[in-house]
């Protein structure tokens, strides 16, 4: 019973986190129509399915890039970025976006920030992942 209420714990932590995450993008690039979309896609899935919002997340950001985002290494994320954008599509993927677009040009703080929610997605993900497979 414990692995269960703490699987779902994880789960649901991870998707509060991920719809968190992009409000703050949206609430910096409201102009950005792609994260308008990608948080109304991810509050969706999150209440019909949120395994899909996780193993997204783990497929196209926790497993080539955690090592990257755990490191802070934003050059290679943007090279990252670009070829993950050019090849798939997916409701995350407007955060990778900001990466190829805004990362130079945004305050020392709000990358920082954006660190932070990837640091912590990276974890939730990991965790809820470790404690079983069904959800």
């Amino acid at each position: 019973m414990y692995a269960y209420i703490s699987r779902m714990s994880y789960l649901g932590a991870f998707c509060n986190q991920m719809i968190r995450f992009f409000e703050e993008l949206e609430g910096s690039y409201p102009e950005e129509k792609s994260i308008v979309m990608g948080l109304e896609a991810i509050r969706a899935a999150a209440k019909a399915n949120p395994r899909l919002v996780l193993d997204m997340f783990y497929e196209y950001l926790y497993k080539p890039a955690n090592d990257l985002i755990a490191n802070r290494k934003d050059n290679e994320i943007i090279v990252l970025a670009r070829a993950i954008m050019q090849t798939r599509f997916n409701e995350q993927m407007p955060a990778l976006m900001i990466f190829d677009k805004y990362w130079h040009t945004m305050s020392q703080d709000n990358q920082t920030a954006i660190w932070k929610y990837l640091k912590v997605l990276c974890v939730l993900c990991k965790k809820a992942r470790e404690t079983g497979t069904r959800y």
